[in-house]
């Protein structure tokens, strides 16, 4: 198990963010007006309600950025959903960034969370969408699942642990 950086819960289940998807997220913040919106995946090791979110991919070359919005590429998604299922893991959701402090879901981000878990075969409970602001976490990140059932919950975060996730930012060093 690789120590989580970030936890948090959403109804029953519990989420670890490892200090490596944390690093992806933080690469990719919006912190200048040039900066357009990057997104990914997110590859967890599933173990009944315990899910260690261990990878975020993304951005993909592939996948089309503005500064308001994102449109991943949806081929290479399935493609990285193949992969990281051969390795043992579970796409359990998606992340991207917002140019704002403290993040909120768009109307066009909670119809696209909705789809991709009525479309998708699978046996969880349902996904997660997480999305990345400007501030620091846990303050800048928005975490929701989002059930089968249609049901959707915003994610309660634990005591911080979250290291100094800007420093392990290779966008952020010097």
């Amino acid at each position: 198990m690789i120590e989580p950086q970030l936890t948090f819960s959403v109804g029953r289940i519990a989420v670890q963010v490892a200090k490596e998807a944390l690093a992806t997220f933080a690469a990719n913040r919006q912190l200048r007006f040039y900066q357009r919106e990057a997104g990914g995946q997110l590859f967890a090791r599933v173990r009944g309600n315990d899910w260690e979110i261990v990878t975020a991919t993304g951005p993909r070359s592939r996948d089309r950025r503005g500064r308001f919005s994102f449109w991943p590429h949806r081929a290479s998604e399935q493609k990285e959903i193949f992969e990281h299922h051969a390795l043992g893991l579970d796409y359990v959701g998606d992340w991207h960034t917002h140019p704002e402090d403290a993040p909120k879901p768009s109307s066009d981000d909670l119809t696209s969370i909705g789809e991709i878990v009525r479309r998708s075969t699978h046996h969880l409970p349902g996904f997660l969408l997480l999305i990345v602001g400007r501030k620091p976490l846990p303050e800048g990140l928005w975490a929701s699942f989002h059930s089968t059932g249609g049901k959707s919950s915003s994610a309660v975060f634990n005591p911080p642990r979250c290291s100094d996730v800007e420093a392990t930012s290779p966008a952020q060093k010097v």
